[in-house]
């Protein structure tokens, strides 16, 4: 099944308006708390092996839950932030949200990343050869889509964003 997201980019090629708006930011915050539901899930089957696998990091994939949780709250202020400055609101141009909203999409778009190669770290401690298994594979398995979504989602707008600048 295509998201939401991913059947505008595949019906509209030629579309290079904000996506960091209506449902593409509610698209994303979904994603993102699917990624942080699975990684909570993960950090509590992480405990659980703790007696097989005590070398596990137990803090990590709830550090990034929590950055993910983070991550969602930020998009949903950035598109507060672009619909503040979208002509016929009451805001007018240069109000501190409308301001704030290029920075914000480049902490949000690099802390993206931090969030993805965090997990394919995590992911890595578990999906070594020679280690024993510790059940968090369907997870990851949930988990990589909504990121990679996200990821994509935020990178194509972000790069209209900064054009708009």
């Amino acid at each position: 099944m295509i998201s939401t997201q991913e059947t505008r980019v595949a019906v509209r090629s030629d579309f290079d308006g904000p996506y960091l708006e209506g449902p593409y930011i509610e698209g994303m915050a979904w994603d993102l708390a699917t990624v942080s539901g699975a990684l909570s899930e993960i950090a509590t089957t992480w405990r659980r092996a703790l007696p097989s696998r005590p070398d596990l990091p137990l803090d990590l994939p709830q550090r990034l839950a929590d950055m993910a949780r983070r991550l969602a709250a930020d998009i949903r202020s950035l598109g507060a932030a672009r619909a503040a400055g979208a002509p016929g609101t009451a805001e007018a141009p240069g109000t501190p949200g409308q301001d704030r909203a290029p920075d914000l999409a480049r902490e949000v778009a690099i802390r993206m990343s931090a969030l993805s190669q965090g997990a394919d770290y995590a992911r890595a401690i578990t999906a070594g050869g020679g280690t024993a298994d510790v059940g968090d594979a369907p997870l990851w398995e949930l988990l990589r889509p909504a990121l990679r979504r996200t990821g994509r989602t935020l990178t194509t707008g972000r790069a209209g964003d900064l054009a708009a600048v």
